[in-house]
This record gives structure tokens, C-alpha cells and sequence, in this order.
């Protein structure tokens, strides 16, 4: 509970689910809008790949930006962009005028989302897993209830919706800053004081997490993208399919929350391990499950796929120190754009050899992954006061 006491994490929360609400209401605009636009599902795809590559790719630079300078007005300019961009695309008249905008509304969302970690992370050590599981889950019931919000926004502000969004999501940017009122002053204190000589981080720690990250956002975008295919394709309703999907993603908000917590007790790289390697066999038995059995698998494979989410964000955090705006940014870019070829992979696969065989294939990818991440180094608590003076992987 001294966790949401902190005024600095409570912003970074709040934040965090305002730009991924608005990132939840995208598919339901570019919806509203299919058919007075006449969008092919080409075009569809297109908008919300531009959204997708400008968030992902511009998040270390504006990580790196945010290090530099003040992440706290960054952050805060990242939720009024997404918001205003957001209400001007549901009054586009052209396709081309959504694609200037959704690159637009995903700057806002990449300026945010490192900078949020960052401040996320500026809680004790011990803590920090804690602290960003609660930041992931703001995000994660954000982009969960965007949709309802969305249509509720629709349902009543009708013509004025443009500026009910600006000013809906100007006000969550005032609060932001009124939160982090006093995050500046701290911050620019802790620059006043010495520094402990840091190791550097090895290359092939780097290497060895970004792989893994890899392997497991490949698969957890593919299953949120596929599975409502999988149970389409073996003749079950779109509601039973829609269920499924919903037993997955509650799920694995709270993995999140568990994950990051628990790290913060038996150490970082075991919850990544434990709960990477827990995904393969997770989405064997969802796929080869039916009836009430498939929801039991489909909320263990949530809870695993969301456990190693903060885990993974704090480690890359604690392997450059003093860049954790840069590293989160490549962290949570990174994410997208592994989720963006593993589903693109997939889709080719599937439309060869099947798409049950070829889900099926994605179980060993998160073994894979488990495996790699033997190789990182030992991080247990213990470990924390012996070398508080060298760099130790979460810390």
C-alpha cells in the first residue's frame, strides 16, 4: 500500500491508462469509419500499422530525449496528443487524412510510454518489481476499457466529440503534471548526488533478454490475434471465441501484478524463467482443450504470458541506470514490433500448413525463451547489499 502513496507511480498509473484508453478506442474509430470512408480491410490494416510502427519505433528517442530533459513534459504532452489526435480521427473525411493522423496519435502514445516506466521506476529497488506491475496494470485496464469509453464518448458528445476528447484528455494531462509537481525537484536533487562507479552492462546480456523478449512477444500478440480464428475455424460462436480471448486477457493484467510483486522477493530472472517456460505448455492445453476446460487454460496462459511483462522492463531498466527512459522505450518499441513480425510469420505460416499446426508450433518458442534466459545472471535479493556498488540485473 506505500507504493500508492507515491504521488510520482500514482501519476505514471494514471497516465499509463489514459493513452492506452485512447489506444483501445482506435479500432472501434477506423470501425465507425470503414464504411462512410469505404476502407478496404487493406486500408484498415494500414492505418492502424502506421499507429503501431510510429509508438514503437519512436520510443527510444523519445526515452533517450526524456533522460536528457524533462520526462515529466513529455510525458504529459503525450497524453494531450493522443487524446486531441484521437477525437479529430473520428471526423476524418479520407484515408489519407487518417494516415497523417494515426502516426500522429502513436507519437503521442511513444512519448509517453517511456517516460511513464521511468518514473515508474523511481521507487526503492526492493520495490520496483511491485511498482511496475501496478504501472503495467494501469495500462493494461486502460486499453481493456477504451472500447466502452469510446462508445459511451460517441453515444453522447455526438459532433462535439473532437472537443470532448481534447478537453477529457487535456484535463488527464493536467493531473499528470500536478502529480509530478514534485518529481523535478527530487530528481534534480538525486543529480546533486555522487554517483557509485556502475559496471557496464555486457553486450551479451543484452542480446541474450532482447531474445527473449522476443520470443515471447511473438507469441502473445499471435495468441491474441489467432486464437478467435482457431475457435471460429473449429465451428464454435463468435461470443464463445470473444470469451476466450476475455479469459486470456483479464488474466494476464494480473499476471502482471503477481509477477512483478513476486520478483521483488525470489528475484527477477526466476519469475522470467518459471513463467516464460509456463507459456508453451499453457497454450498446448488451451488448443487441445474444449468446453469449460479451455477458459482454466486460457487464464493460465494469461497469468503466464503477463508475469515476466514488468520483470523484463525492470532488468532492461537496470542494465544502463542511468538511461531508464531509453532502455524502457526499447523495452515496450521493442514488444510491438516483435508481436508485429511474429503475427506477419504466422499468418504466412498458417495459410500453408494450417492455422492449428501452426499455433501449435508457437508452444516450443516460449522453452526457447526460458532456456535463453538461464543463461542471464543471478539476481536474487540476497544479492542486493553484497554488490550494491556494481550493477545486478533488476536493480
Amino acid at each position: 500500500m506505500s507504493l500508492l502513496r507515491n504521488s510520482t507511480l500514482v501519476a505514471a498509473t494514471l497516465g499509463h491508462f489514459s493513452v492506452d484508453m485512447y489506444s483501445g478506442m482506435l479500432p472501434l474509430v477506423i470501425l465507425v469509419l470503414t464504411d462512410p470512408l469505404g476502407l478496404s480491410y487493406s486500408q484498415v490494416g494500414l492505418v492502424s500499422m502506421a499507429f503501431t510502427v510510429a509508438s514503437s519505433v519512436s520510443q527510444p528517442f523519445f526515452g533517450w530525449l526524456g533522460d536528457r530533459h524533462s520526462n515529466r513534459l513529455i510525458a504529459v504532452l503525450g497524453v494531450a496528443a493522443i487524446a486531441v489526435t484521437m477525437g479529430i480521427m473520428r471526423f476524418a473525411d479520407s484515408f489519407t487524412l487518417l494516415m497523417i493522423l494515426a502516426p500522429i496519435a502513436g507519437l503521442g502514445s511513444g512519448a509517453f510510454h517511456p517516460q511513464g516506466a521511468a518514473l515508474a521506476s523511481q521507487t526503492p529497488a526492493q520495490r520496483r518489481g511491485s511498482a511496475m506491475s501496478i504501472f503495467m496494470l494501469g495500462g493494461n485496464s486502460g486499453y481493456a476499457f477504451g472500447p466502452l469509453l469510446g462508445s459511451a464518448v460517441f453515444a453522447v458528445a455526438g459532433d462535439q466529440m473532437p472537443q470532448t476528447f481534447a478537453l477529457l484528455g487535456l484535463g488527464q494531462a493536467a493531473l499528470v503534471y500536478w502529480a509530478l509537481a514534485g518529481q523535478q525537484r527530487a530528481q534534480a536533487a538525486g543529480k546533486a548526488r555522487p554517483v557509485s562507479s556502475v559496471k557496464r552492462a555486457a553486450v551479451a546480456v543484452i542480446i541474450t533478454l532482447t531474445l527473449v523478449i522476443f520470443f515471447r512477444s511473438w507469441v502473445q500478440t499471435s495468441v491474441v490475434t489467432f486464437v478467435p480464428q482457431v475457435y471460429k475455424a473449429l465451428g464454435y460462436s463468435t461470443t464463445f471465441a470473444g470469451n476466450v480471448l476475455f479469459s486470456i486477457l483479464m488474466p494476464l493484467a494480473i499476471g502482471g501484478l503477481i509477477g512483478g510483486t513476486l520478483s521483488d522477493r525470489i528475484g527477477r530472472r526466476r519469475v522470467l524463467i518459471a513463467s516464460t517456460a509456463l507459456i508453451g505448455p499453457a497454450l498446448w492445453g488451451l488448443l487441445n482443450s474444449s468446453g469449460w476446460s479451455t477458459f482454466v487454460w486460457g487464464a493460465f496462459l494469461g497469468l503466464a504470458s503477463g508475469a515476466s511483462l514488468p520483470v523484463t522492463l525492470v532488468m532492461a531498466q537496470g542494465l544502463i541506470p542511468r538511461g531508464p527512459g531509453m532502455m524502457s522505450g526499447f523495452v515496450l518499441g521493442f514488444t510491438f514490433i516483435a508481436g508485429a513480425v511474429g503475427v506477419s510469420a504466422n499468418g504466412i505460416a498458417a495459410d500453408y500448413i494450417g492455422l492449428m499446426p501452426t499455433m501449435l508450433s508457437n508452444a516450443l518458442l516460449p522453452l526457447l525463451a526460458a532456456g535463453l534466459a538461464l543463461l542471464l545472471p543471478d539476481d536474487r535479493p540476497a544479492k542486493l547489499d553484497i554488490k550494491s556498488s556494481t550493477l545486478e540485473i533488476g536493480d
